[in-house]
């Protein structure tokens, strides 16, 4: 799930909304199939992959989202 869009500082917001977007659509998904699973703390984990892409949507909304490594 880890995106291109932290490396590279010349992609538009369009593109990296629609990262951000996958990624929690992946993430909850995969939160959702682990519960059913009974694997609780891998679920656990994907529940917070998908709190820190929504504050990456959050960051990118008000203007504050940068890439981490570019």
């Amino acid at each position: 799930m880890a995106s291109s869009r932290h490396f590279r500082t010349d992609q538009p917001k369009n593109e990296i909304r629609q990262e951000i977007t996958a990624d929690i659509t992946a993430s909850r998904r995969s939160q959702r199939d682990l519960q059913a699973a009974e694997q609780h703390g891998l679920a656990e984990t994907m529940r917070e992959a998908t709190d820190e892409h929504l504050d990456e949507l959050t960051d990118l909304d008000a203007g504050r989202w940068r890439p981490k490594h570019a």
